[in-house]
């Protein structure tokens, strides 16, 4: 009798095994983000780190079997900046907490809004007048401003199907930033860039969570 429970043991273990390591979906790692930025007609660029804290396995039992997807959370930091001729320099830091629905397909989903800090230098000559009457040049002339932004995206990881520890994506973003000559300026963005995953940079363990529905 205790041979038998011995190789149910086994056998169960064996099976479980199996079942965790036939995941169609590789789980997230840290990245390491770089990407084209428009801002209209205006070019840029933008860089940053992505890292898992948090994943959902969901299966849903279909009458041809398991579909799996990862439900991932993540919070990244980034660094952007954008160029408009004869009026001003864009930089920008955003943090964001970042959704992403990881299919098996390898194509993805997300959205991500992020709050941050955002500094222009003007790009003509600027000239400050005292209250008497004096002229200075302004050498580093810009406004700084809060930033909020709300972006949406979809993308494909090459690792689902590859061992290539890579994905691109493309999004849409909207930066709001304040107090913008008293008001509030809203400016759109898009982006097309790329996430790569190597093996030796900052190890993620997310927290993983499995749901069957």
């Amino acid at each position: 009798m205790k041979s038998l429970f011995f190789l149910l043991f086994l056998l169960f273990a064996r099976v479980a095994f199996a079942q965790e390591a036939a995941l169609p979906i590789p789980l997230p790692e840290t990245g390491i983000k770089a990407a084209y930025l428009s801002a209209g007609r205006y070019p840029g660029l933008k860089i940053g780190i992505e890292r898992p804290f948090k994943v959902f396995q969901v299966d849903k039992v279909k009458s041809w079997g398991v579909k799996t997807l990862l439900k991932e959370r993540y919070l990244t930091a980034n660094l952007g900046y954008y160029h408009h001729p004869t009026y001003h320099d864009h930089l920008f830091v955003l943090v964001e907490r970042q959704k992403r629905r990881q299919r098996a397909s390898g194509w993805f989903t997300e959205t991500a809004p992020g709050i941050g800090f955002s500094h222009t230098f003007l790009g003509e000559e600027t000239y400050e007048v005292s209250n008497q009457g004096s002229v200075k040049k302004l050498n580093v002339a810009g406004h700084s401003y809060a930033l909020l932004s709300f972006s949406a995206g979809l993308g494909y990881n090459l690792a689902v199907k590859g061992n290539e520890p890579m994905k691109v994506y493309g999004k849409a973003s909207f930066l709001t930033t304040f107090p913008d000559n008293a008001f509030i300026g809203i400016r759109p963005t898009v982006e097309v860039g790329i996430v790569f995953t190597p093996k030796s940079f900052w190890a993620a363990n997310p927290n993983l969570k499995h749901l069957t529905k």
